[in-house]
């Protein structure tokens, strides 16, 4: 990867959806490498079109997530376990509001489970049930009946921005910075992980980034964070509200959306779903934990 390519992508990137779709091959090997040439060689994300997930049951639209995105990594389990383990995640709206009343953010809710907006993040910042994914892929059953757009931000562009703009902002960005994942804490272990929101991993750019949840981590924590490192997290929040740095997806059924998440960040876009629950939005989520590329020199 050259450090030309690691300045990132913006909107204007992408003539049209074409340049980051592939179209499914029941060759899941195939589909593998092509996948890895998009999303661990090349712009960091793709959008897998026409599977056939959407004419299965639910369970068997998670067994065929996993089964097609194993030659690209290893699936990883989620869930607090012993009982909520899987390796194929529902996304869905279950009843859960990532909000109180008063607009509070609910530090302990699954947001996944939620139909409202999601800001920006990639969810190894949380260190999700204790592990480290490199890839994050969305599997959609059933699309909602309006809304619920996935938006993506490269983290490479943000970081040349910060480097270009704000060095001194990215500077502190590249120490720890104390992050909330009550949510997703593996037993016995701590609901506060501490890492640099930027780092430099073999050579690349890497992200762990979600300010909501560094928001929340100081009640956690008992220690605000000093003015100078709110301003930074500030600087960043800025960046990343710049219309022009984001691809909006709309998912189709059985698209699957398939992301680094070490380098571009995900939201998504509130929805209004169906009245009908068996047609109701659900997505699969599988985490990967991929293998280096070989050396074919």
């Amino acid at each position: 990867m050259t450090w030309g390519a690691m300045n990132g992508w913006t909107r204007q990137t992408f003539s049209s959806p074409a340049a980051f779709r592939l179209p499914y091959s029941p060759d899941h090997a195939l589909l593998a490498r092509r996948l890895r040439a998009e999303v661990l060689d090349g712009h960091g994300f793709a959008v897998v079109t026409g599977t056939p997930a959407g004419a299965m049951s639910t369970q068997a639209a998670q067994h065929f997530a996993v089964s097609m995105l194993r030659h690209l990594g290893e699936p990883l389990p989620q869930g607090r376990g012993p009982e909520d383990i899987t390796l194929g995640w529902l996304v869905r709206d279950e009843g859960v509001s990532a909000y109180t009343d008063d607009r509070r953010f609910r530090e302990n809710s699954y947001t996944s489970k939620s139909r409202g907006y999601l800001h920006l993040h990639n969810d190894r910042a949380v260190r999700p049930f204790g592990q480290e994914p490199d890839c994050i892929a969305l599997l959609t059953h059933r699309k909602a009946l309006r809304g619920g757009a996935s938006v993506l931000v490269d983290g490479w562009t943000v970081h040349r921005i910060l480097r270009e703009s704000s060095p001194h902002a990215l500077d502190l960005l590249t120490t720890p910075y104390p992050v909330d994942r009550r949510h997703v804490t593996p037993r016995g272990e701590s609901p506060v992980v501490r890492a640099p929101v930027f780092a430099h991993t073999d050579g690349r750019v890497e992200l762990r980034c979600n300010l909501k949840r560094i928001d929340t981590a100081a009640e956690l924590t008992g220690e605000p964070l000093p003015a100078d490192r709110c301003a930074a997290l500030e600087t960043l929040r800025q960046v990343l509200d710049r219309p022009e740095l984001k691809v909006t997806i709309p998912l189709e059924e059985g698209d699957c959306l398939v992301i680094d998440d070490r380098r571009v960040l995900h939201g998504r876009r509130s929805y209004q779903d169906h009245s009908d629950t068996a047609r109701r939005r659900c997505l699969v989520r599988v985490m990967l934990r991929c293998p280096p590329a070989r050396d074919t020199s």
